[in-house]
This record gives C-alpha cells, structure tokens and sequence, in this order.
C-alpha cells in the first residue's frame, strides 16, 4: 500500500493521521507541489486524472479520494472503533463525512488556500460564510456532546479535523467557537494522534 500526499495538504493529513492511530505500515511518497508540480505530471495524472493527493494505491488499484480512503483503512483495520458496520451508526458517521466536503472543504478549507496563496480564484467572502456556518453547527453540535458521531471518535472527527483545526490561517477564529476549540484539543490527546506541524 502506498500514500502520494503532501505535508501542506488537509486532506493527505486525515490519511496520515488514521494510518498513524492504527499503526498500519505504508509507504509514504512525499509529491513536491509547488517546486516540481509533481501532481501534474504525466505519470501523477495516470494515478489521478484530477491532479490532487493524497492518492493511495491499495491492492493495485489507485483510489484518489480521501474519504473512500478513510473508509478502506478503518475497515481493514480499525474494526468498529472507527466506522460501525450497524446502519444507525454508519449513518451518522456519513453523516459528518459528507459535513467535510461542504461546509468544511468549500469554506474553511478554500479559505484558507485562498489566503496561503494555494487557491488563486473565488469568492473569498462566500467561502467566510460558509466556513462561519459551518463553525457554527459544529459549535452547536458539540455543546452537549465529545464527538461528531456515535459518542466517540471515528472517522468523522479524522475528516473534519485538519481544515477546522487550520482554520485560523484562513482568517478564523476559533476562540469564538469554544466547543470546537475544546473538540479539536480532544482529537489531539487521543493516543497516537499525530501532532500538527
């Protein structure tokens, strides 16, 4: 199994994370993106036709979607912890899955690439919106409760957590959102959680 990513990007980092939590062996390729461009090379778009990591090959095949690869890692390897099998349960953890690639990826997420130069193009104010409204659910959610899903981390927290936890170099502010900040020092003190770079 093999892991194209890059230590810039959020999403790679949810990859890294799980893998480090369970402890699962695979070899990490670092894709030099802003020297070389290497995710636009010939030989990266053979991988992945978008041009973006993180890219794992499992089993030979190249599966370049950070959730699908959250998916396979937590169910050959975490058991229920990460992702329960019962339809309750896998409900809600999809339930925060599909969260990170809304609100998250298009407000706090593009937001912050806008302001760190990655993302050169859009709307700058629509995206503080939307990352603001995702803030706030987040924030509403977790007032009575320590995780997104099904009383304790999975996956769910894995996927939300780079783009949130990076979200003060997009221009937010987390002290304004007390029990987000409080969820993502708990995500931190799990053991074997990879500290942020």
């Amino acid at each position: 199994m093999k892991l194209y990513y890059s230590e810039n990007s959020g999403n790679s980092w949810k990859i890294r994370i799980l893998l480090a939590l369970l402890e699962v062996p695979c070899e990490k390729i670092d894709i030099d993106f802003f020297g070389k461009r290497e995710h636009k090379s010939p030989a990266f778009l053979k991988m992945n036709p978008r041009g973006q990591v993180p890219v794992m090959e499992i089993e030979g095949q190249y599966f370049w979607d950070s959730t699908a690869q959250l998916v396979y890692i937590a169910r050959k390897w975490g058991g229920e912890q990460w992702l329960p099998t019962d339809a309750l349960g896998m409900t809600e953890v999809m339930h925060w899955m599909a969260f990170a690639q809304n609100q998250v990826q298009f407000g706090l997420q593009w937001a912050r690439g806008m302001v760190l130069k990655l993302k050169p193009t859009g709307d700058f104010a629509d995206m503080k919106r939307q990352g603001e409204l995702g803030l706030k659910i987040m924030n509403q959610h977790l007032q009575d409760k320590d995780w997104l899903a099904v009383g304790r981390a999975t996956i769910a927290d894995i996927a939300c957590y780079p783009y949130v936890a990076k979200s003060p170099e997009g221009g937010f502010d987390l002290a304004a959102y007390p029990n987000v900040l409080a969820w993502v020092k708990r995500c931190e003190s799990v053991p074997k959680w990879p500290q942020r770079k």
